[in-house]
């Protein structure tokens, strides 16, 4: 697994595939090798460029607790992939990588060709719109970071999977699956914290002039759909694709569909 320093801290990525290089971003308890399956999805035609964002997999925990941002997250990702800056890059990002994926444009325009967004989380958006679900949005990171302060990780982590997979699915999952995340509970912590500190707003949307498709799964929450609608309605020119029957970690269960959906797009560029 290839890796670098960052500002002190040890980052890893992954590489998959061949081709065009492919910017991915994972979600929220996650990693690089949650785009496995999109890249076996894709083939040949592009390289997955697959980064282990501060905190999660491989990369080490940003040591200033409290202080991590989806713009510190921006930065590991452009010192990563962008090297020389001959070149712009497509990046596809999924929840929590969606948010970083639009720092990542808002902070480096020049060196990003395409967005593709699935289910970005965007509380951010809700709390500028003025949105009725602003508080229901948040209220799956507060009550995680709640249950982790009240030692209660096993309580966190199934609030969080099931909102985001259906309810009982923390609780279907074996010993080991559940060990997985466990161990990243201090990691999620900080990314929810991230999360609620978004700076991202409807303006900032407005001002993206790249070739942008927003993905949404007709099983998600009411709070994961309006966020992709807003940034569709501010984002210029943005397309809008919706997966029938999928839920919220989409690159996972419809990996097919998703790659899809990235060579639709891209070709059109």
């Amino acid at each position: 697994m290839p890796q670098l320093m960052f500002r002190g801290v040890n980052a890893n990525y992954q590489l998959f595939g061949s081709g065009e290089p492919l910017i991915c971003l994972h979600s929220g308890g996650s990693s690089g090798r949650q785009w496995k399956r999109l890249s076996e999805a894709l083939g040949d035609e592009y390289q997955l460029i697959a980064p282990d964002l501060l905190g999660f997999g491989q990369t080490d925990m940003w040591p200033e607790t409290g202080n991590l941002s989806v713009n510190l997250q921006a930065d590991l990702v452009a010192d990563i992939a962008f090297g020389d800056g001959e070149r712009a890059f497509d990046v596809v990002g999924h929840s929590y990588g969606g948010a970083v994926a639009l720092r990542l444009y808002l902070q480096h325009p020049h060196s990003i060709r395409s967005l593709t967004l699935i289910e970005p989380i965007l509380n951010c958006l809700l709390r500028d719109a003025g949105d009725p679900l602003y508080p229901e949005s948040i209220s799956i990171a507060e009550k995680f970071i709640e249950c982790v302060r009240d030692e209660r990780p096993g309580d966190a982590w199934r609030i969080f999977i099931d909102n985001a997979n259906g309810p009982g699915t923390w609780d279907k999952m074996d010993d080991q699956g559940q060990a997985r995340f466990l161990t990243q509970t201090a990691q999620a912590v900080e990314g929810f914290i991230s999360n609620l500190n978004n700076p991202t707003t409807l303006d900032e949307c407005r001002s993206i002039d790249v070739p942008t498709v927003v993905v949404c799964s007709t099983n998600t929450t009411k709070s994961f759909r309006r966020m992709t609608e807003l940034a569709r309605d501010s984002i210029p020119g943005a397309k809008y694709e919706v997966l029938e029957g999928a839920g919220h970690m989409s690159p996972l269960t419809r990996p097919s569909e998703i790659a899809q959906i990235v060579k639709q797009h891209l070709e059109t560029i």
